[in-house]
């Protein structure tokens, strides 16, 4: 029956990512939607995971609000790392020449992991051992730093973005790792440095296949606009990225998709302007 659960769960995941996928535009309450039914579900499987073995109301509640917790703190970590999971994914697939997925990927990690890890939190309360603990407190201390990096991010959810996300980023070509040379700055705290190293690594590791290359590169330039940022504010931008990247989803070459893409901006551009410009004669005219 559980797994039965978990396997219906990873199909509506994939589903809701193939329809992120071969949309024309992405649409933002599409792709909220799809990370909250995922990331909760994901959780709640977790909690099950070990509540099926107990007839106790009480400890059925204790996993279920330990799980809401991990969920909290993970939410964000999991959204990046599964985003870098999507982009090994659409690598390996270009490099076997495979059709390629981007979103159903990305939704089914996003489930897996928040499994995964509401387990791991309820399992440091139930029947813990010290390798486990001792391997799980520092994964959590780091998804804590990420999650509350700022003042500002003490607040029960970390995602309220469900209809926009202001003005897409124009796509660009990524030039170098912001993060890490940004640790020399003293401006930021502990907790700041912990997710400035987790993005820099990051940002080293993402392969080079057209839509991770996209998103990578909006995110860079959104952080050296933004370089002083809340955890609320990293996820507001990675939308952006996800919008600014979208049309990049099956394309066979990031270079030729990115000119094709700026072609069509300044194209779009021309036509807005010519527009406007019929609109003053006409009103001059009058």
């Amino acid at each position: 029956m559980y797994l039965m659960l978990v396997l219906s769960l990873v199909t509506i995941s994939f589903i809701w990512g193939m329809t992120l996928d071969y949309s024309d535009i992405l649409e933002q309450t599409q792709i909220f939607l799809g990370l909250q039914v995922a990331s909760f579900s994901g959780a709640l499987s977790g909690s099950v995971l070990v509540a099926r073995n107990y007839r106790n109301v009480f400890a059925w509640f204790l996993f279920l609000a330990l799980a809401l917790v991990a969920w909290r703190l993970a939410y964000f970590p999991i959204m990046v790392f599964s985003g870098h999971v999507a982009s090994i994914g659409e690598w390996i697939q270009f490099s076997l020449y495979l059709p390629t997925f981007v979103y159903p990927v990305f939704l089914c990690s996003v489930l897996f992991l928040h499994l995964l890890s509401a387990r791991a939190l309820i399992k440091l309360f139930h029947r813990p051992n010290w390798l486990f603990t001792g391997a799980i407190i520092p994964a959590f201390a780091v998804a804590f730093s990420v999650s509350f990096s700022d003042s500002r991010d003490w607040t029960w959810s970390p995602d309220s973005n469900i209809q926009t996300i202001g003005e897409i980023p124009k796509p660009r070509a990524a030039e170098r790792n912001p993060y890490l040379s940004a640790l020399s700055d003293s401006r930021y705290g502990i907790r700041q440095r912990v997710m400035l190293v987790a993005a820099g690594v990051t940002y080293e590791t993402i392969p080079p296949s057209p839509w991770a290359t996209s998103v990578k590169a909006v995110l860079e330039g959104l952080f050296a606009q933004n370089p002083i940022a809340s955890t609320h504010d990293r996820v507001f931008e990675h939308y952006q990225a996800y919008h600014s990247a979208h049309s990049f989803i099956r394309c066979p070459d990031f270079g030729e998709c990115l000119l094709a893409s700026s072609s069509a901006k300044n194209a779009n551009g021309r036509d807005r302007s010519a527009n406007n410009e019929g609109s003053e004669e006409k009103t001059n005219d009058h």
